[in-house]
Parts: C-alpha cells; structure tokens; sequence
C-alpha cells in the first residue's frame, strides 16, 4: 500500500463525509445528532476480520479519486437504527449511505482546493487490504450509538499526496509575487478581458456551415477536467467551475503564468 505522508487532504474528506452523514441520519431519524470526524496516522493496510461487516463503496473521481469504504458491524447499525432483527438492516443501512452521498457537496459549488464528486455507491463485501484513515462516531447528546471506519484504496491513497503537492506548488508559486513597480503602477487598474475555455475542437468548414439549433458539438475535456483561464490567447490559470449568486465563476486551483508588464 501506498503510505499516506500528508494529511490536509484525508481530513478534508472525512470531514465532508461526517457532515454529510450528520444531515441524513437527522433526516431519516429525526431530532438531534452529532457526528464526530477522526483521522489515523497509522499506513497500515487493514484486512477485513469481520464477513458480515456492512460495507458500503463510494467511487470518487475529480481532484481526490479512487474507492472510499464506509464500513460498520451489525451490532453497530442495529445500536443507531434501533432494529432488532437482521432481515431489513441492511437496507436500511443503505438508505442512511445513500442519504449521505445526495447531502456532501456539490464538487462544482463548496468542495475548496481537495475537490470530489460521486461516480457511483453500492454495497459490497468486506475483502481485500485498505487504507483505514479514519473514524466517524454518531450518536445522540453524549452518547456514541455507532461507530464506522472510512477506508481508502491505493489509487485514493495516492491522489491525496498529488492533491496536496498541487496546493503546496501553488501556495509556493503564490508568495513568489514581484513588488508592483513604478511602470506597472500606472497601468495596475486597467481593465482586462479574461476568457474561460471548457474545451476546444477542430472541425471542418463544412461541419461548421452545418450547424444548426441543437447540434451538439463535443469538446476535448472530460466533465472533470479542469478549465482554462487565459488572457491575451495564453492560459494563466486553471480551476474548477463554481456557481456565485446564479453566476458562472471560476475557483483558482493552479496558475500557469502570471501576466506580465513587459513594454509598458
């Protein structure tokens, strides 16, 4: 297994998921709960000891991808549903997971520089190694009614440390700003026109002369990629697409070149 060397990022996504989770037991439950989030330093694999284990596998993909377990034992999920029998917890169980993953946030509006949206859940069985990096305890008032375990997979493991390289990269970038000079002082509150691309594409002259209402034309980035912020034709940023008062907008996750003030 790949060993986790940062943490900013595995904190940030366990503590998006016990949010979420907070938000669909008090829908599904009622009343009052709270969800604490924990994270390990141990990079350990764990195997899987317990066959009837609840185990439910949510595939991320974006900026942190890969497969995130949440697991729990029956005993645990019986104590926070309050069932009895067997025979309906499992789906029961279910619906609490499902009712966590409409309820993190949207990757496009509130997920800051660690972002991730949802490819796919389903539950599955407990098996192979993983990653344990962390804990989310619920329970009403004081008192802890279950206990799940979040595990991650290599590929989850290891687009935490890309993440975090890219924020450290781009912070490092940040703090290397040159002092605004005479020059540059005079023309500092000129008005530029900046461009957002979500993709491009070659066509011929005639595809373009046959476009009509309700041609789709497909560009050369995927749904997750990220766009491109450019000024004068040359990409100085990139970033993910976000949503301000019903405006399109752009949250920078990298700079590519800084403009510059040459010949003024």
């Amino acid at each position: 297994m790949v060993p986790i060397r940062n943490e900013a990022a595995k904190v940030h996504l366990v503590t998006c998921f016990a949010d979420a989770l907070k938000k669909s037991i008090s829908v599904k439950r009622g009343g009052e709960w709270f969800c604490a989030a924990s994270t390990t330093i141990d990079d350990s694999a764990v195997k899987a000891k317990n066959r009837g284990a609840l185990v439910m596998q949510i595939r991320l993909r974006g900026t942190l991808h890969g497969d995130l377990r949440i697991e729990t034992t029956p005993d645990e999920a019986k104590s926070l549903l309050e069932m009895d029998g067997s025979e309906l917890l499992r789906e029961a169980w279910r619906d609490i997971m499902e009712g966590l993953v409409k309820r993190l946030p949207k990757r496009a509006v509130d997920t800051g520089m660690f972002a991730f949206s949802i490819e796919s859940c389903d539950l599955v069985e407990s098996s192979g190694d993983h990653v344990l990096i962390g804990k989310m305890e619920v329970g009403r008032s004081d008192q802890t009614d279950c206990v799940m375990n979040v595990f991650a997979n290599d590929e989850l493991v290891e687009s935490f440390q890309v993440a975090e390289w890219s924020v450290s990269r781009t912070r490092a970038r940040g703090d290397e700003q040159p002092a605004v000079t005479p020059e540059l002082g005079r023309v500092i509150d000129v008005p530029l026109t900046v461009t957002l691309r979500f993709g491009q594409r070659s066509m011929r002259l005639r595809d373009v002369l046959e476009l009509n209402t309700g041609t789709l034309v497909e560009l050369d980035r995927q749904v997750e990629d990220p766009v491109d912020l450019i000024l004068d034709e040359r990409v100085i940023a990139r970033g993910e697409v976000v949503i301000v008062d019903g405006n399109y907008g752009l949250r920078v996750t990298e700079i590519v070149e800084r403009p510059s003030a040459v010949g003024l």
